[in-house]
């Protein structure tokens, strides 16, 4: 299986549990019925809403976002390169000529 995919289902996972344990813990306060209230449903559905759609935007801004880090990442890498190589050549220059 792909890895890519496999971490995807992982960070999945990790942020439904963390919504569902987040809406729980607000909007649950009693155990005297295994129904779920109408004010708790309402509150479980408000607190999941918020977080999905504050995921979703914060995805949007992440895709806007990262291939400009990319570029930049790349930039640096061959800023990097390049020096090395310079800094090589006039290594093998200074041997060259003793």
């Amino acid at each position: 299986m792909d890895t890519s995919f496999v971490r995807n289902i992982k960070d999945f996972q990790l942020l439904y549990n963390q919504i569902s344990e987040t809406c729980f813990k607000t909007c649950v306060s009693t155990f005297i019925s295994r129904d779920v209230s109408i004010d708790e449903d309402q509150c479980i559905e408000n607190c999941s809403g918020k977080h999905i759609n504050a995921n979703h935007k914060i995805m949007e801004i992440f895709m806007e976002v990262q291939p400009l880090i990319i570029r930049k990442n790349v930039e640096e890498f061959q800023k990097s390169q390049a020096n090395l190589e310079t800094q090589v050549q006039n290594e093998q220059s200074v041997e060259n000529k003793t």
